[in-house]
């Protein structure tokens, strides 16, 4: 594919309009500022909220909600149910979930993925992640774990790990799939996570005046977006799919574990990454 092709010049996705969103949270200063933060996205249509996770389900009939924010104070107990109740309803296969909360870890995520949550919002918080997190709440996951270990157990980044640390690795990541045309991330997100892709091919580009410019092409085994999580700079370029893909997503809580071999294993690979990249462009 050239830098030309039309599939590459797409515009950049962002959260389209019409979305109803519900903030459950027990603080009142807390809602307000999410509530307000939601407000200035024009994809926003509507805004409830509500203190509490008591009758959330027949809260839930009487006003639909695509996105629910939910608080993580609630307790794990609480929200897991809360969640499982929610998707055995009749509107439950059009409510997606986000996570908010000031301490998220390696843990939160685990647990949030089993429990069926796919965003997650750190407090504080800004525009972009707010838009991240409400696109992750409503993106494809791959479902199919025995099929995505065997991938992954071909992929270089990941020789080192046992298989019990990849089956790990799986509950506490987002395996998402991306058609062809589709954006991964765009220039000035922020780089709250590196990507491997397992397969399909990825093209990093950067918007010219002229059009956008192909600076790379990234295929199965690939890292990519591993230089915002070092430097904690916005990303400096695009990466779309140019074929139907497959990626794991490492977020940064993730390494933020110094106790945790997983998250040591993934940081060493991470710098050796880096490492190798530096030498080839000095060469």
């Amino acid at each position: 594919m050239t830098e030309t092709s039309p599939l590459v010049s797409r515009k950049p996705e962002r959260p389209t309009g019409g979305l109803k969103l519900m903030v459950v949270d027990s603080q009142p200063e807390s809602r307000a500022l999410l509530k307000g933060a939601l407000r200035s996205l024009s994809a926003v249509e509507a805004i409830s909220e509500v203190a509490t996770t008591v009758n959330l389900e027949s809260v839930l009939e009487e006003n639909p909600a695509n996105i629910v924010f939910i608080e993580q104070s609630f307790g794990w107990e609480s929200i897991s149910g809360l969640v499982e109740r929610i998707r055995n309803q009749r509107l439950g296969a059009n409510t997606n979930f986000v996570l908010t909360s000031a301490n998220l870890n390696m843990e939160s995520r685990r647990q949030g993925i089993e429990t069926g949550i796919l965003g997650y919002l750190s407090k504080p918080f800004d525009i972009r992640s707010l838009e991240m997190a409400i696109r992750d709440s409503m993106g494809k996951v791959a479902t199919n774990h025995k099929d995505t270990l065997n991938k992954v157990r071909r992929i270089g980044f990941f020789a080192e790990f046992t298989d019990l640390e990849l089956v790990r690795l799986l509950k506490i990541c987002h395996t998402r799939k991306f058609q062809a045309g589709e954006y991964i991330f765009h220039e000035g997100d922020i780089g709250d996570r590196l990507y491997v892709l397992l397969s399909g091919t990825i093209d990093i580009l950067k918007q010219r005046p002229d059009g956008p410019e192909k600076l790379a092409q990234q295929v199965a085994g690939d890292c990519f977006g591993e230089m915002a999580l070092v430097d904690s700079e916005p990303r400096s370029a695009d990466a779309c799919a140019s074929a139907d893909v497959m990626v794991i997503e490492v977020n940064s809580e993730i390494l933020n574990d110094p106790n945790d071999l997983l998250a040591l294993k993934i940081f060493r690979k991470l710098a050796m990454l880096v490492t190798k990249k530096l030498r080839d462009y000095t060469r």
